[in-house]
């Protein structure tokens, strides 16, 4: 578990700035809202992301979407509770909230067309358009 806790940590923290890497984020991130944040932690090579009351830092759910290794990162939709993962060895999964829960949805679905995949080479190759990307908040 060492281990699994430094590897996302470097991978995180060592993540140069230049690099491109579309809407999805290692870093505490919000709601659209606000109204909850996640935070993405390592156990047993897995990656979990939590999420809590920005209000009360009270648990609210949790789930493991991919291994710690091939993981990318977050995005939360910008006008729902639903959350995106991207992970280089499953892609993109949106887990949707649903009755205070964030749930897999098993068939396979395409992000709304503003979360913007690390491997978007229309976005990746053109460092001008960077800026227009949408990334979930982060303050």
């Amino acid at each position: 578990m060492v281990f699994c806790s430094f590897v996302l940590l470097v991978s995180c923290t060592s993540r140069d700035s230049g690099e491109f890497w579309g809407s999805y984020t290692a870093d505490k991130t919000y709601s659209y809202d606000h109204k909850y944040y996640a935070l993405q932690t390592v156990e047993d090579n897995m990656i979990v992301v939590t999420v809590y009351d920005s209000e009360t830092n009270k648990k609210i759910d949790s789930f493991s979407p991919a291994r710690s290794m091939d993981f990318w990162g977050i995005c939360w939709e910008k006008d729902s509770y639903n959350i995106w993962t991207q992970s280089a060895d499953i892609g993109d999964y949106c887990f949707e909230y649903k009755n205070g829960k964030w749930v897999r949805h098993d068939e396979y679905m395409t992000p709304p067309d503003y979360i913007i995949s690390r491997y978007d080479e229309k976005y990746r190759d053109n460092h001008e358009m960077w800026s227009n990307i949408y990334i979930s908040p982060t303050k």
